[in-house]
């Protein structure tokens, strides 16, 4: 780098020189403005045509996506190199060409979903395509480590893509997912361990205590009706007002009109069963 004295002399000496140079150092520095603004201009209109109007949820599976096809696509970069020989402008053409065939059938997928409600067949190539590439950039590995993230990064980038495909047809159908009739929830619902609405303690318990007592008084009667011995009677009235005092003591149900309510609409419910 010249030194502030040479710059100096060089000015003194030729100044003719200097102009021209200051000239185009002046029309360099507007041609940069002018192609930054450009840019930044277009910048702006791609993001609000296509990143604005989109979720954030589908913004960041495009940007998790693309870094994942990177990674995929620098595997077959050294693939391509050492295993094919490839070199110079003829790897620089043909090291990426499995990531731009799942790409183009993303899109493919994409349009078929919006026009016939299916990824079809372009959707299966995705996922072909991604098995194949995640294969053969993982087989160039040096470490098994090296082998699994290679392995697991195309099929992120196709999760992802899947992901993404499976909330537009959410939208464009108006279906939702696949209830399962075996969950963890329903199987606690089963055992007694969960409930189905939102209920509290007490009222779970208040709700089983008149169930009891309606159970009893179905049973007595039902004792009663059917010409039963006096020994099951007493036993079935037994249990009967044993039902009746917990009831009262823990439900409040003297003085609560709606739990008596309850009771007797459950009553009437098994009277007529």
């Amino acid at each position: 780098m010249p030194t502030f004295e040479e710059i100096t002399a060089f000015v003194t000496e030729k100044p003719l020189a200097t102009a021209v140079i200051a000239l185009l150092s002046l029309a360099g520095l507007a041609l940069a403005f002018l192609v930054i603004r450009v840019v930044w201009r277009a910048v702006a209109w791609l993001f609000a045509r296509y990143v604005a109007q989109r979720p954030v949820e589908d913004v960041l599976t495009i940007v998790a996506a693309s870094i994942a096809t990177g990674v995929s696509a620098q595997g077959m970069w050294r693939f391509s190199g050492d295993v094919l020989g490839l070199d110079g402008p003829l790897r620089l053409l043909l090291f990426a060409f499995i990531e731009v065939a799942i790409i183009t059938s993303a899109v493919r997928a994409r349009r078929n979903m919006r026009e016939n409600f299916s990824a079809g067949i372009d959707g299966i190539a995705v996922w072909a395509l991604t098995c194949l590439t995640a294969v053969l950039s993982s087989m160039d590995a040096r470490s098994a480590p090296e082998a699994l993230f290679r392995l697991a990064a195309p099929l992120v980038a196709a999760w992802l893509w899947e992901r993404g495909m499976a909330i537009e047809r959410h939208r464009i159908r108006g279906t939702g997912r696949i209830n399962w009739r075996l969950t963890p929830e329903r199987l606690l619902v089963r055992m007694g361990l969960a409930e189905v609405s939102d209920r509290t303690a007490s009222e779970v318990d208040a709700h089983r205590r008149l169930t009891r007592v309606a159970l009893a008084a179905k049973r007595a009667k039902a004792l009663r009706e059917g010409g039963a011995s006096e020994r099951k009677m007493r036993a079935a009235l037994s249990k009967l007002d044993k039902a009746m005092d917990q009831a009262v003591e823990h439900t409040g149900l003297a003085v609560d009109q709606s739990r008596q309510e309850a009771l007797l609409a459950q009553i009437a419910a098994l009277y007529n069963t």
